[in-house]
């Protein structure tokens, strides 16, 4: 009976961190951007990757770009839990939102939930890395995203092998998940373990 207490108490505590997380993430945000952004990733289409890349720049990079982690930490929130709560932010958005809008305007056909997934962890993880290596957020994102974009075009020999693991063609899905998950652990550990604060 102790035992299914303590881990009735750790779970309900878990909520209750993830809920003061959200309180104050959202109480120090223009709500009608980000009610907007929502509203965008209902849109069935491809011009939806480019709000996921949207919303992974105004979560945990975003809090790092701006210098806010020590603020996070200071409530406290771990390093760790503050990794794990902004991306579950950002996934339960998106996983939401895609449930709404494919029940809205795209029935006919199958969600795309985790090639959205595969390219919104890929993005989250660039980003931060970004963030704590150069102090900016968007230029080499960006660029790599553009490039992602274009190479069928200007550089159709590339194309045939990135294209494989691209976090938006997925040509290999299994791969392009490896690469993202890749990307996001090597984010993970240069968050939590890169810097002088305790986790």
């Amino acid at each position: 009976m102790f035992t299914g207490f303590g881990v009735d108490f750790f779970i309900f505590s878990l909520f209750r961190r993830f809920e003061a997380f959200l309180i104050c993430e959202t109480s120090g945000r223009k709500r009608t951007v980000g009610l907007l952004l929502i509203f965008a990733l209902m849109i069935p289409g491809s011009i939806k990757f480019l709000f996921i890349f949207t919303l992974a720049a105004r979560l945990l990079p975003a809090i790092a770009a701006e210098k806010k982690t020590r603020f996070f930490l200071a409530l406290p929130f771990s390093r760790t839990e503050l990794f794990i709560y902004s991306f579950l932010l950002g996934f339960l958005l998106i996983f939401v939102t895609n449930s709404i809008g494919w029940a809205l305007f795209d029935r006919g056909n199958s969600p795309e939930f985790l090639k959205y997934f595969v390219f919104y962890a890929f993005y989250f993880g660039m980003m931060l890395i970004y963030v704590l290596k150069i102090g900016s957020m968007m230029l080499l994102p960006m660029l790599i995203l553009l490039f992602d974009l274009i190479s069928p075009f200007i550089a159709p020999e590339i194309f045939a092998v990135s294209s494989q693991f691209s976090p938006i063609y997925q040509q290999n899905q299994q791969l392009s998940l490896v690469v993202s998950i890749a990307v996001l652990a090597i984010s993970y550990v240069m968050f939590v373990f890169g810097r002088g604060e305790k986790w």
